[in-house]
């Protein structure tokens, strides 16, 4: 499980950095749905159908960031197409009803020029507007990150992902 999740060291640190600078919405919080391991799903279904979409626009830093629901709860996230899996902090897995208590952290991604602890887990449900995933692979950050990442393990799950000038579109 270790090798499944990697991060890409200066994106932890950018991550950290431009959460101070990004504009935070209010946060809704639903009912948590339940939590399940990886070897519920055998084989996910993807988040895009073609067409869905969702348009997300470049940030005066530079950066895509998306306000998606995690289990029914908002999470804002840096859309991180470097990290191979989403990774939630630990405040917004707990908004999400994803516990994660001490000895939980059983796998290591590279961040920074230093490990970070994580705990793999499933996510029921992430959607941003009407694109959605269920049972996407991720993992809680047991150190503060800043904001959590939107990675790989949902992006792949979308059918079509472009850049054009200053938006990202998810389909």
């Amino acid at each position: 499980m270790r090798a499944m999740i990697r991060l890409i060291g200066i994106t932890l640190i950018a991550a950290a950095a431009m959460a101070a600078l990004a504009p935070r919405p209010e946060r809704a919080v639903d009912a948590p749905a339940r939590v399940h391991t990886a070897k519920d799903d055998a084989q996910p279904a993807a988040a895009g159908n073609g067409i869905a979409n969702a348009t997300l626009a470049r940030a005066a830093d530079g950066h895509f960031y998306a306000d998606a629901l995690v289990n029914g709860a908002t999470v804002r996230f840096l859309v991180d197409s470097g990290a191979s899996a989403v990774v939630l902090t630990r405040a917004d897995a707990q908004r999400a009803g994803i516990s994660a208590g001490a000895g939980e952290f059983t796998a290591t991604g590279q961040g920074a020029g230093s490990a970070v602890a994580l705990k793999p887990v499933t996510i029921d449900r992430i959607a941003i507007g009407p694109v959605a995933a269920t049972g996407v692979r991720g993992a809680i950050a047991e150190r503060e990150l800043g904001i959590s990442l939107l990675g790989q393990s949902f992006l792949s799950r979308v059918g079509h992902v472009e850049i054009a000038r200053d938006e990202m579109r998810l389909r």
